[in-house]
């Protein structure tokens, strides 16, 4: 692991990210206080993932955080990615909040004070608020799921999308293997 974006104003060492050295963040994206980055994660362009309230933020291995994401949360919580995770486009995760293994966060979804279940696909431009998903609940594009009961009626993932957050993981970690290599001067073509 390495450490990265210190937090020159705080006192404190743990105030800095660390970063696993199979891991890719990119020079555009805003990595702040106690962020800890594992194994072939992707942090693209843009993205804002800042521990300065909910702290720790821990984004597990193979996990990716697309560009324009943002991760921030009330102080005292936290923000737990488990391993091979999606979080698309533009998307909000605001803590507390906790994502199961194999879960996917559509474009300009938002999840807030929640718990998602392993393998969940939040839709795109989606609204989970203050609820607990169990392992396979799928939410539409669109949906607003702001209480439990709404919670309870969710569907699970269907079968033609129960391989797309396999798909999308799959060409993350490439893109960390790929963008780091060329980090360290190798003209390696993305393919």
């Amino acid at each position: 692991m390495i450490r990265a974006n210190p937090i020159t104003s705080w006192n404190d060492a743990e105030s800095m990210a660390t970063v696993a050295k199979t891991a890719y963040v990119d020079p555009a994206a805003t990595v702040i206080g106690d962020v800890r980055i594992g194994e072939r994660v992707y942090i693209g362009p843009g993205a804002s993932v800042r521990a300065d309230e909910a702290t720790p933020i821990i984004i597990g291995d193979e996990s990716n955080v697309q560009d324009g994401a943002v991760f921030h949360g009330l102080e005292g919580t936290s923000i737990k990615l488990g391993r091979r995770v999606s979080i698309a486009h533009g998307a909000v995760v605001h803590g507390p909040l906790v994502v199961g293994d194999g879960s996917f966060v559509g474009f300009n979804a938002v999840v807030h004070a929640s718990t998602l279940g392993n393998k969940c696909f939040v839709g795109h431009l989606a609204l989970v608020v203050g609820v607990t998903l169990p392992d396979g609940s799928f939410v539409p594009p669109g949906s607003v799921v702001d209480s439990q009961e709404k919670a309870d009626k969710l569907g699970p993932v269907p079968e033609s999308l129960k391989g797309f957050n396999d798909e999308v993981v799959k060409v993350n970690t490439e893109f960390a293997e790929v963008y780091l290599l060329m980090d360290k001067g190798c003209k390696t073509p993305l393919i």
